[in-house]
């Protein structure tokens, strides 16, 4: 390990002896930034390091991680920093009893092949070096899209916090092995379309590190509302894209992703336009928090915590991130997103799972249930009956959710309350629910047909005859009898009869 005590050090390395060494332990790990730990900082130097555009990681009351390129080492001693930087070798990690790629593989498969008629699994894409990127599907009638919300947990995204992949294996495991014998478990699935991916970064796994093999922080590389407002794929990280496409071909309501390094529910904003925020709320933060709390008070670690007022906090009341996953989920995709720290240990021995699997288990199923809460419905064509591609809105509220247009279902999660909501999609005529009872129980229904606009002109219409008759276009003048210069409800009826008696 190599100590830097700012100001106080005894010894003083040359500036280039230092360089060379960092840039020694950056090229060991394959990685572009070295991991540095800074002591006693203030709130004002951490909104300073985020401008810097320096990775900020698990800000706690005595420090914090910062993950910095080694040539930018210059920013902690020019602001005063206290820090040191840690040794590649400073941890073996024991990886005993973590399954390989090709055993995760092994064992989704598994899960496919012994419940076909409850889950289907899906290779979305491959990393940066190859590997498959998995989401696991699991419904009653999983061939078919069905009226049901879809929940999503990912985690992993990054590569050296695997404790999320240990957990969702073992959720797949009890949801699949207790269908039919468990009330809960069998309703869950009867209701809900669940889709799982235990590992989004499966390159940083096998290489133990936060980055993907592009050197990117997956968890920075989401579009974001304050300094990334472009929501498409171009330019980010794989693994990114791949997770970015399927959620563009899908329309989750609630999902978790999954870290670790600490035990709390981290709900969002995760940004601000004031980096000197304190908190960002959504337009949906007491939802949020009664979310969050869900998940705390059923587990003893969060529950119990003394970091973190009852075991959860808001993104920038923690600490500013930008481009987080959870932060895009919302505001672009219409889904509720939470980030659970599952545990103080990023990569723990594998006998500790046991009993984190234990503290998580209860919360993890009940989480599920949010999906069914709320408001839901089918949106159709008012003439065809079709499923349409809508958006509801609470009246007052910028979020909104939109309808899967496979089958035109929508699910918008709510507290219990009375709500107005607005129902739109393009070529539609707006329509209004209003003061719209909202109980504790399962969600109420409302479904909704939505009337074509049918705002056209009377040359519009004229030209449709022209059509329909199978005539050769005559210039609209033609049709304007009156000769006062206007097409009129009087020139359409004579084009009509005109029309049909020389058929």
């Amino acid at each position: 390990m190599i100590v830097k005590h700012h100001k106080t050090t005894k010894i003083v390395l040359s500036s280039l002896l230092i360089m060379h060494l960092l840039l020694s332990i950056a090229s060991a790990a394959q990685s572009k930034y070295i991991e540095i730990i800074v002591n006693n900082i203030s709130r004002q130097q951490l909104i300073e390091l985020t401008q810097h555009g320096l990775i900020i990681d698990h800000v706690k009351q005595e420090s914090v991680t910062v993950y910095i390129p080694p040539e930018q080492i210059s920013i902690l001693d020019n602001m005063g920093l206290n820090y040191r930087i840690l040794s590649q070798n400073r941890l073996k990690i024991n990886t005993d009893g973590y399954p390989s790629i090709d055993q995760l593989k092994q064992t989704l498969q598994s899960f496919e092949s012994n419940y076909p008629e409850l889950c289907q699994l899906f290779e979305i894409g491959k990393s940066y070096e190859g590997r498959p990127l998995y989401f696991l599907k699991i419904s009653d009638h999983v061939d078919i899209e069905e009226d049901e919300p879809e929940v999503k947990y990912i985690s992993s995204m990054h590569g050296d916090e695997p404790v999320g992949l240990i957990l969702c294996l073992n959720l797949i495991d009890d949801l699949l092995t207790q269908y039919n014998q468990d009330t809960f478990i069998t309703e869950l699935i009867d209701n809900l379309e669940i889709w799982i991916m235990p590992l989004m970064n499966p390159d940083g796994y096998v290489h133990h590190q936060r980055f993907n093999m592009q050197d990117i922080d997956l968890n920075r590389n989401f579009p974001d509302r304050v300094n990334d407002n472009n929501n498409t794929t171009a330019g980010r990280a794989v693994e990114v894209q791949h997770v970015m496409n399927w959620e563009f071909a899908h329309s989750s309501v609630l999902s978790v992703n999954f870290h670790g390094g600490t035990a709390v529910v981290n709900y969002p904003y995760d940004s601000d336009f004031n980096p000197y925020a304190r908190y960002s709320a959504t337009p949906d933060d007491k939802l949020f928090r009664e979310m969050a709390l869900s998940y705390a008070n059923l587990n003893p670690t969060m529950r119990n915590s003394s970091s973190f007022e009852s075991g959860i906090t808001n993104g920038v009341e923690w600490y500013l991130v930008y481009g987080g996953m959870q932060d895009w989920s919302y505001v672009w995709m219409g889904c509720m997103e939470v980030t659970i720290e599952l545990d103080n240990e990023k990569w723990p021995v594998y006998s500790k799972l046991s009993q984190l699997w234990d503290n998580n288990r209860e919360a993890m199923f009940n989480y599920f249930t949010w999906a069914l809460k709320g408001i839901r419905g089918i949106i159709t064509d008012s003439i065809t009956g079709e499923p349409i591609h809508a958006s509801i809105q609470v009246e007052k509220n910028d979020f909104r959710v939109y309808t899967d247009p496979d089958v035109g279902d929508y699910h918008r999660i709510l507290l219990p309350g009375v709500y107005n909501l607005i129902v739109s999609a393009d070529g539609y005529v707006t329509q209004y629910l209003t003061d719209v009872q909202i109980s504790d129980g399962y969600a109420s229904r409302h479904d909704i047909a939505l009337r074509p606009d049918l705002n056209i002109s009377v040359s519009d219409i004229i030209n449709m005859i022209q059509v329909l008759s199978l005539s050769k276009p005559v210039p609209i003048q033609y049709y304007d009898i009156n000769r006062d210069g206007q097409l009129e409800l009087t020139d359409v009826i004579w084009a009509m009869h005109y029309l049909v008696s020389n058929l």
